[in-house]
């Protein structure tokens, strides 16, 4: 495998040279003057040896200014994917291209078994204090390695069915060791906007110390683990563009830059430029539209506005004074269902693991009406695949034409085959209520579970799912519960059908693959996908005695020659794969199991626009025609709109 290495953004120190001039850094007003008062150090002492260069999308901006925006989520979801701060490395260009974060750069063996990479110098954390490789030493040995601790084994730091060996080799540099090859590190290192969502990685290892058990007189994590939860707790030092200040629950949080973060523009300005961020709660989208109507927010992506709102908006933005934007959303299916592979009725298990069962119910659904009135034409219709954008997809012409097979296989709609399917597998109605019943005659009613803050497209096309599935004599059901309760549900393989956000990650199969090979201990085989998720880890031999969701994390091994064992060993091979059209070939297996055997998640549109209200007085926020692919927004693994570095917007107020 060709070496790896990262390319620096920029060589600057004290000063930069730009038109044969040097300049000296420069900060924000509000800044500067802590720094007059003695309260800050100067602000060469507060960046590193080698800043990162971020680029204004149109030009250089102007300090100050309030963000003002709106959640509808209590642990401020959207918040947290607005920065890529705690990121070692990231994605630019809709995951087009990788650049350097907080780690400088990096190199591999050629075998790609041992990776080394060093941290920026003098990158420090909000409170001023040093970042080094202490702070993810810690978060390996202390969090991920103590089995008292939730964080677990990331998938990408096993290779080989065995967990890496992870040292630090001084301050500024850690090495990563694996028994197999790990091609993919560098990309999955790019996954999440880290800390916020996904794998932690890096926390403040001199705060967090002091509630951890093995440091302090606590004796368990509850404390610890709340006290790292820095979006909630203003006082937990932070790597990202801004702070938190102040934290309402259930009401405001109040965000402020970060005088420590390593981040400047192409004239020596340290970034953001926005100083303070004010984000709202309110309880539904709803809201949110008359706020964003009334010209009071600045730019609001998520919570998503829905296509059906666009005219509206449209009409409204002269009056006041803002533009929409259309963002493409990358989604490979659109709202989706999915059966419980895992279902703890037996009888319905059974049933659900039946090929014929969910091209029956693909069949059924009317993605034309949804497409319509739903989406408003845009997209295209699909029963489900990976991203359309997922490079696989265009590699080569076995790639394109399996995405089309993959898309189109039971797309179109049939209510009559779909009955003719469901009465061949004695899915029929016994006892003459009108409705099918299960093989052995008892009463069949499909439940969908859904989050009942979920947004209007999902809840709408479930609306539309559960009418089309009623049309052909299957008993449905919508059950809205709390999100925190359909997460238990999800990880106690105790749902039914689930409505779900859609399937979208990229910009490959293998860096996120949780949809395509169960896992992880959610989707579509949650007790399979949490076996998987222990192998090679301490956790792996715990609890075996126990039935399986008793066991922690909920597991089961899956059934052996079944579609999720053969697309977890062909997931082992690929990731440790060097040779990129091997991994391709693997891949290209992968989806051949969907399509032969599957579908095993149901989709309705894909690729379908997000709309964004931004404010005529933000600028440098990209238009769809500014980004690579047009937008990338729904992989939660992409991070959207972090990935359009929010540090260089701002606000001419």
């Amino acid at each position: 495998m060709r070496k790896l290495l990262s390319t620096f953004i920029g060589l600057l120190v004290v000063f930069l040279t730009f038109g044969g001039f040097a300049y000296a850094y420069n900060e924000a007003p509000m800044l500067h003057e802590q720094v007059e008062a003695g309260l800050l150090p100067p602000v060469e002492e507060r960046l590193p040896e080698n800043p990162l260069v971020i680029k204004p999308l149109r030009e250089v901006g102007k300090y100050g200014g309030t963000w003002v925006r709106w959640s509808t989520s209590r642990s401020w979801s959207y918040v947290r994917m607005m920065m890529y701060g705690h990121s070692p490395i990231r994605w630019e260009d809709d995951g087009l291209a990788i650049e350097p974060n907080w780690v400088e750069s990096w190199e591999s063996n050629p075998e790609a078994t041992v990776w080394t990479f060093n941290i920026r110098k003098g990158v420090r954390w909000s409170d001023g204090h040093p970042l080094t490789t202490e702070d993810f030493m810690f978060w390996w040995n202390d969090m991920v390695l103590n089995l008292e601790m939730s964080d677990p084994v990331p998938d990408m730091f096993i290779a080989g069915g065995e967990t890496a060996l992870i040292e630090a080799l001084d301050d500024y540099t850690f090495r990563v060791t694996y028994k197999e090859p790990a091609p993919l590190l560098i990309e999955r290192l790019c996954m999440w906007p880290n800390a916020g969502h996904g794998e932690r990685l890096i926390v403040p290892a001199h705060y967090l110390k002091q509630y951890h058990p093995d440091y302090s007189d606590f004796d368990n994590f509850e404390v610890f683990e709340e006290k790292m939860e820095w979006w909630v707790n203003p006082e937990c030092p932070v790597l990202s563009e801004w702070m938190p200040a102040e934290h309402e629950p259930a009401r405001r949080l109040i965000l402020t830059r970060n005088p420590y973060f390593y981040a400047i523009d192409t004239e020596g300005n340290q970034l953001p430029y926005i100083d303070t961020i004010e984000v709202n709660y309110v309880e539904n989208m709803e809201m949110i539209k008359l706020r964003l109507l009334n010209g009071e927010g600045h730019m609001q992506l998520r919570p998503y506005i829905d296509m059906s709102d666009m005219a509206m908006f449209q009409k409204n933005a002269s009056n006041a004074g803002y533009n929409l934007h259309l963002w493409n959303s990358g989604s490979g299916t659109g709202p989706i269902v999915y059966l419980n592979w895992n279902h703890p009725d037996p009888d319905k298990m059974e049933l659900y693991r039946m090929p014929e069962f969910r091209r029956a119910l693909s069949l059924a659904i009317n993605r034309s009406r949804m497409h319509k009135m739903v989406h408003y034409t845009t997209g295209e219709l699909t029963t489900g695949t990976f991203s359309p954008n997922a490079i696989e997809f265009h590699r080569t012409e076995t790639g394109k034409a399996l995405y089309e097979e993959w898309r189109d296989m039971y797309v179109e709609y049939d209510p009559d085959a779909a009955s003719a399917i469901l009465d061949s597998i004695g899915v029929v109605d016994q006892n003459g209520d009108g409705w099918r019943d299960l093989p052995n005659g008892e009463p069949l009613t499909l439940r969908i579970d859904m989050d009942v803050a979920a947004e209007k497209i999902y809840t709408q096309s479930s609306e539309m799912t559960k009418a089309d599935w009623e049309a052909i004599g299957l008993r449905t059901s919508l059950n809205p519960v709390d999100g925190s309760q359909m997460g238990i549900m999800d990880q106690t393989a105790t749902f039914d059908v689930r409505d779900s956000w859609g399937l979208s990650d990229g910009p490959n199969f293998l860096v996120f693959p949780q949809w395509v090979a169960p896992i992880d201990l959610s989707r579509w085989a949650p007790l399979n996908g949490a076996w998987y998720s222990v192998q090679g880890t301490a956790k792996a031999q715990m609890d075996l005695d126990k039935d399986p969701r008793d066991r922690t994390p909920p597991r089961e091994a899956p059934e052996p020659g079944g579609p999720v064992d053969r697309l977890q060993k062909l997931y082992d091979i690929a990731k440790v794969e060097t040779d990129e059209d091997k991994r391709d070939e693997l891949v290209h297996q992968m989806i051949r199991i969907h399509i032969d055997e599957g579908p095993f998640f149901i989709g309705t549109v894909a690729q379908f626009p997000r709309p964004l209200v931004v404010s005529n007085k933000m600028h440098n926020v990209p238009d769809g025609d500014d980004l690579p692919l047009g937008g990338y927004t729904d992989p939660w693994i992409m991070s959207y709109p972090a990935i359009t570095n929010p540090a260089q917007y701002w606000l001419d107020e």
